[in-house]
């Protein structure tokens, strides 16, 4: 008798009635007597006395009434007891989590990770070189864009955390500007902006590697930039910016500079942001993946509420 069985007997003898117990359990009738039949058998004995009056319990079935009682209730008991144990991991999260994206799906993980008793995680403070803080031992994880490819080099374990589709922002006046879309093999000669700064050189890693994939290498202007400022208030000339679509002021930067943004289609063609952690630590930190899924499904249920 396995935990679900005990806890769909106890149900039935405590109303004596399968259709009541099935509603209650959220299962079927036929599902419910199917069951028990099979406990039944498992015990070799009669449970249950089915007659037109209705269901009673049997000698031995009040005594599968108490074992049950007792083993429902230790293995609850022990199910929070771990519970509890889990929470009491703490998981150092730490990056630049400015990136309204990555600062949303961090904040619901934590309350995920929390609630469902996963662990606790924590904000480690900021510092210049985060991988280090990792590397050392002094963080668990980091958040940042980045290029798998290179952290397979490092033997550094990762999933991805948030990924964004693609715009490609052009002067009105571009030859590109009359696409509805576009996929990234058609930059394939253009020229794109490639910002510098420790915030957007990894991001930049990924489109090189994208390009890679297409059988080209980038053509690209180094433009020194730290914010959004720079970032938005930089002449595009004749190249192409290319931005995630998801960016709050990218509306901003469409409706005020004469610009035009293409949607990026190719389906391998995203910015992806990366948790990274030591490959020694994966099993520790699994609780962290799994409330990472549970908050991704959870922002993405909520998508069509914040669209509409």
């Amino acid at each position: 008798m396995n935990i679900e069985q005990a806890r769909e007997f106890l149900a039935l003898s405590r109303c004596l009635n399968f259709t009541e117990a099935a509603e209650q359990l959220n299962i079927t009738q036929p599902a419910l007597s199917k069951h028990i039949i099979a406990l039944e058998k498992e015990f070799n004995c009669r449970l249950l006395d089915r007659n037109r009056r209705g269901v009673n319990l049997t000698g031995p079935g009040k005594l599968m009434f108490q074992s049950a009682t007792v083993m429902v209730e230790e293995y609850d008991k022990v199910k929070a007891a771990i519970g509890e144990l889990k929470a009491q991991v703490t998981v150092r999260l730490v990056g630049d989590l400015q990136d309204e994206d990555d600062s949303a799906l961090a904040s619901l993980t934590a309350v995920v990770a929390r609630q469902n008793n996963l662990a606790t995680i924590v904000l480690a403070p900021a510092c210049d070189d985060p991988l280090k803080k990792v590397l050392d031992g002094e963080a668990d994880i980091m958040i940042s864009y980045t290029d798998p490819k290179y952290l397979n080099e490092q033997g550094l374990a990762h999933v991805p955390f948030v990924t964004r589709s693609l715009v490609a922002v052009v002067n009105a006046d571009h030859p590109l500007a009359t696409r509805e879309s576009l996929h990234w093999e058609d930059l394939r000669g253009q020229t794109l902006l490639k910002f510098v700064s420790d915030k957007t050189n990894p991001a930049w890693l990924q489109f090189e590697r994208l390009s890679e994939s297409c059988g080209f290498q980038p053509k690209s202007r180094a433009v020194p930039a730290s914010n959004n400022f720079e970032f938005f208030s930089t002449p595009l000339k004749n190249d192409v910016l290319i931005w995630k679509s998801t960016e709050r002021n990218l509306g901003l930067l469409l409706d005020t500079g004469r610009r035009i943004g293409v949607p990026v289609v190719s389906e391998e063609a995203c910015l992806t942001s990366y948790a990274i952690f030591k490959q020694e630590n994966r099993e520790q930190l699994e609780p962290f993946v799994q409330a990472v899924k549970e908050a991704r499904e959870l922002l993405n249920a909520r998508k069509p509420h914040r669209q509409g």
